[in-house]
């Protein structure tokens, strides 16, 4: 009875517009007010309890640290000088700005590892100068908008900071494990762009003379050093993702303060309030999935979905298919944090049990539920860049459905290929 009332508040706060931390912050807290007139009340002091343990994390201190390194490099104006060299780059090519779209978004994501924050930062560039070269806006949109989902796949992405901790698994080896699908999904989204603006006739850019493009491509590789020095010293054992995330804070603390002089007291510390909101969002969402994962355990929610699902198949690739369909419908309705949280413990035990990597299972976690950020009705990269351009929100996604059918494709590929994600950790980490 108490998992009928989760479920169902749950989706009634959701749907009702209320913010996810405070939807199942709230569906927790009434469930277990009802748990008092059942035969096992619940005592509230759980509620607290819990709050307190689902952050009390070592791990999860990068949380904070990494959206902070990822607002000064963007303060600093290291966005521009990646979309400078991405355009330097392939500009010129067919495909133009909407290919420097989805270049500039594998290059930025290194930064901030969260999609909705790439394709704000990309968008506000790109999409106005798109705009100007005749592009229709709405596609402009929709290229910025699913060019950012491969963001949580390159480290330091949050999505496997939490997962990590959430679980229990090697955050290094999860960095390392985004790597290729990332590139993939980088190539396949440039080829497919390239075709529609070869089909369009869409503009390009000029071309530029080797020394121009040299001095973008030069501008734009000091704030790669950050994300490289991340993932090498997790890799290397030199540092945990914390002291990682300490480091690279003070990397582009030096880097926009000294190198480019663009930040000053006054807009680190606008830096710091900026991270200061965004970080107590996701914390708030992690501790309250902590309290909402307790009562789906007490309720033995994880039996009856193991129970149910083995019921259907005990074949992996039965398994993996239910779990991508799961995936694939919580996405439509809710933030992927949430959704990792209170089901990762629960499908790792069984998945792990049948030989699937938990590893495996996390990249394919994490790039199921950005397919999410691309569909209505939550679909938040798509509000996002409908915002940025001032359109419609379904002329976006109408312009974004090439895009998804090439993501699903994709996500069929790297769910039953697993070596695209298992490769490189156990060619630099050992098996």
């Amino acid at each position: 009875m108490i998992l009928i009332v989760l479920v169902v508040l749950l989706i009634v706060f959701i749907l009702s517009g209320m913010e996810v931390a405070w939807a199942i912050g709230l569906t927790a807290f009434i469930c277990i007010f009802l748990s008092q007139f059942t035969d096992t009340p619940l005592a509230f002091v759980i509620f607290a309890h819990e709050m307190t343990e689902g952050i009390n994390s070592f791990t999860l201190l990068s949380v904070p640290l990494f959206i902070f390194a990822g607002e000064l490099l963007t303060f600093s104006g290291a966005t521009r000088r990646l979309v400078d060299m991405a355009s330097a780059l392939v500009g010129h090519f067919n495909g133009g700005l909407a290919n420097v779209a989805v270049t500039a978004n594998f290059v930025v994501s290194g930064m901030t590892g969260s999609a909705m924050a790439d394709a704000a930062a990309t968008g506000v560039v790109l999409v106005p100068e798109m705009a100007r070269r005749n592009y229709p806006v709405a596609y402009a949109c929709a290229v910025v908008a699913c060019a950012a989902t491969v963001g949580p796949l390159v480290p330091p992405s949050l999505l496997f900071i939490v997962l990590g901790a959430a679980v229990n698994l090697s955050v290094g080896r999860l960095f390392l494990a985004g790597i290729l699908p990332a590139f993939i999904l980088f190539l396949s989204m440039y080829a497919l762009t390239w075709q529609i603006a070869k089909r369009r006739g869409l503009a390009r850019e000029p071309k530029l003379a080797w020394r121009p493009r040299l001095a973008a491509v030069l501008r734009g590789l000091p704030p790669l050093a950050a994300p490289a020095f991340v993932v090498a010293s997790m890799v290397l054992g030199i540092a945990t993702p914390t002291e990682a995330a300490a480091i690279a804070v003070l990397y582009t603390l030096l880097l926009g303060g000294l190198v480019y002089r663009t930040l000053g007291v006054r807009q680190i510390i606008d830096c710091a309030a900026r991270s200061a909101l965004v970080a107590t969002a996701v914390m708030l969402t992690v501790a309250t999935s902590q309290i909402f994962s307790a009562l789906v355990v007490q309720e033995q929610f994880g039996a009856m979905l193991t129970d149910g699902m083995l019921a259907v198949s005990h074949r992996p690739w039965a398994l993996l298919m239910m779990v991508n369909l799961i995936l694939l419908v919580l996405g439509m309705f809710m933030e992927p944090l949430p959704i990792v949280l209170v089901l990762a413990p629960l499908l790792m035990p069984l998945m792990q049990s049948v030989g699937v990597d938990p590893v495996h299972l996390g990249v394919v976690m994490v790039l199921n539920l950005m397919v999410g950020l691309v569909h209505p009705p939550v679909g938040m990269n798509l509000f996002v860049m409908s915002a940025i351009g001032r359109v419609e929100l379904m002329s976006v996604f109408f312009e974004a459905i090439p895009y998804i059918v090439l993501l699903l494709v994709l996500l069929v590929v790297i769910t039953y290929v697993p070596w695209l994600s298992l490769f490189l950790p156990n060619l630099v980490m050992g098996r």
